[in-house]
């Protein structure tokens, strides 16, 4: 069973080759066709439901405080 790094020094030659432009428009052009679009709704969205957490139980926290006086 041969090495594998005998297998890199015999191919290194080709570890070094460039492809060429035409390759790198095509493979771009691929990439912007396959990438979903950015969505800002979840951001926005975590962002209000970590809020609306934090009100929660800031609400809790009051009604505790108020009901443990009596």
């Amino acid at each position: 069973m041969p090495d594998i790094f005998d297998f890199f020094k015999e191919n290194e030659d080709k570890l070094h080759e460039r492809p060429s432009d035409q390759v790198w428009q095509k493979l771009e052009q691929k990439l912007e066709r396959s990438r979903p679009p950015k969505r800002r709704d979840i951001r926005f969205l975590q962002i209000w439901v970590v809020a609306l957490m934090v009100l929660i139980l800031i609400l809790a926290a009051v009604m505790v405080w108020h009901y443990s006086r009596r």
